[in-house]
């Protein structure tokens, strides 16, 4: 008989091995709908069975408020709004796994690594996420309407739709883009409201390259799921409808789409349990540390302590994110809603005193040494840090730093002006830390900058690297 692969490591699994694939469509074991005011909570008991498939799917919809007209998902995130945390949990013995905290936030960040592309031809139907550019050839002059030809003065967001009348302005054809008809949430319609999926491992990105073997796990798992607040955090409303009312999840659409593998070659699936009495899993996991600040405590400077003393942190997330606790650009008036990640003001220079707004520092320090030898200063280093953390975001240079124009002027979607909503709304500061384990004192971030005047939630994700051994039927989940 042949060797038996690494059936966890996906990368490791040949492509033509034998196997067979179950799919069960589970619900929910516990269910607490959300409030206004409050947030919500729902479970799912995984089966001892196979290996749990990394593209399992949990399918979820929404049931617009009665009487209300055009409603969208944010656009950079889709049905992920719909999700406050995400918990997965040893059942009988109560132990974390993962545990990411503003989902949302979170989702916002990786979402950004997503190419424009998939999000047009594949995401917006599979989890309403549709953040895609195009260059726009028609322009309101001030005048009249213009079409430029081959020339393009700007780009818009681009779903595939055409273009059509601004509905605040009647014969500025061209000018507003509305979301397909599929995905309006329309209270008069509730039944035609789009299902959309998210998959394990966007909830839970160590599973892109690991699978969990549930038929060893004899004390079981549990997917838990914490939901956002019904109103303002959920959805965004579209052109000619207003504002308000409940959109709660539809519990007849609410299932978790399992599959398990079964490896049917060479009886490998007994083979792989005999080779493998004990398994021990290496993987990530992501703490948020979060504080609420001003536009002046920006100006002034912060220091915080994002904690993680004596853990293994191998890269941090840090974002700002506006949010308003009533109808706004920032909550339910806006394309990306709440899961915004503000940059800071418009770069600009005064020639006579030499003075400059939109100024950026940013620094972390741990091990009483700080990773940059001089606080980042450019928006260019800070993405140039970035790129080396987590790769190339899709965002434009004006959605990520403010800088260098491109969007559209008056060039809407659903009726909300595109270069006011998203320009400076996609600014992340990541790094790889490079100074090995966390010592007792934690570590500190240490920001400061010029930003729009409002209060901001700064928010780090740190990721840091868990261990799980499997023996016995028994899973124990511990820090490195």
């Amino acid at each position: 008989m042949s060797v038996v692969p690494d059936l966890i490591r996906l990368d490791d699994i040949p492509s033509d091995y034998g196997q067979h694939v179950e799919t069960d469509l589970l619900e929910t074991s516990t269910y607490q709908e959300a409030t206004a005011t409050q947030t919500g909570y729902a479970s799912f008991n995984l089966p001892q069975k196979g290996f749990l498939h990394s593209k399992s799917k949990i399918f979820l919809s929404l049931i617009p408020a009665a009487g209300k007209g055009r409603s969208f998902y944010p656009q950079n995130i889709g049905v992920a709004s719909l999700i406050q945390r995400a918990v997965l949990r040893v059942r009988k013995s109560g132990q974390v796994i993962n545990d990411i905290s503003d989902f949302g936030n979170f989702h916002s960040i990786k979402s950004t690594m997503v190419s424009n592309e998939v999000n047009k031809e594949r995401n917006q139907y599979v989890d309403g996420r549709t953040m895609n550019h195009a260059f726009k050839h028609i322009r309101w002059t001030g005048a009249a309407m213009e079409d430029t030809g081959a020339e393009s003065f700007g780009y818009g967001l681009d779903n595939g739709r055409e273009y059509g009348e601004d509905p605040a302005n009647a014969g500025r054809d061209g000018q507003n883009l509305n979301q397909l008809e599929f995905a309006n949430m329309d209270g008069g319609a509730p039944t035609q409201s789009p299902t959309y999926s998210l998959t394990l491992d966007s909830l839970f990105p160590f599973l892109k390259s690991q699978q969990l073997p549930l038929f060893m796990i004899e004390q079981g798992l549990t997917v838990e799921l914490f939901w956002s607040k019904t109103q303002l955090d959920r959805v965004s409303f579209g052109a000619g409808s207003t504002t308000g009312g409940d959109f709660l999840i539809d519990k007849n659409e609410l299932k978790f789409c399992a599959d398990y593998i079964t490896y049917v070659q060479d009886d490998a699936m007994n083979r792989f349990r005999d080779a493998n009495p004990v398994i021990d899993l290496t993987f990530p996991d992501y703490r948020l540390a979060k504080t609420t600040v001003t536009e002046a405590d920006l100006a002034s400077g912060i220091v915080r302590s994002l904690g993680m003393n004596n853990r293994l942190v191998s890269r941090a997330l840090t974002i700002l994110s506006r949010e308003d606790r009533a109808s706004g650009v920032d909550s339910d008036q806006g394309i990306v809603n709440k899961y915004n990640m503000i940059a800071p003001d418009d770069p600009t220079v005064n020639i006579a005193t030499g003075a400059t707004t939109g100024d950026v520092k940013y620094n972390l320090k741990y091990k009483s040494r700080f990773e940059f030898s001089q606080s980042l200063e450019n928006k260019a280093e800070i993405f140039t840090e970035l790129t080396k953390s987590e790769g190339l975001p899709f965002v434009t240079r004006s959605e990520y730093s403010r800088e260098g124009g491109g969007y559209l002027v008056n060039t809407k979607f659903e009726n909300k002006v595109q270069t006011t909503t998203l320009p400076g709304r996609f600014f992340i500061m990541g790094t790889q830390l490079s100074n090995g384990r966390v010592e007792s004192d934690g570590i500190e971030l240490h920001l400061s900058g010029d930003f729009p005047a409002g209060t901001y939630q700064v928010r780090t994700y740190l990721e840091y690297g868990r261990t799980a051994r499997i023996v016995d039927g028994e899973m124990d989940v511990s820090n490195l």
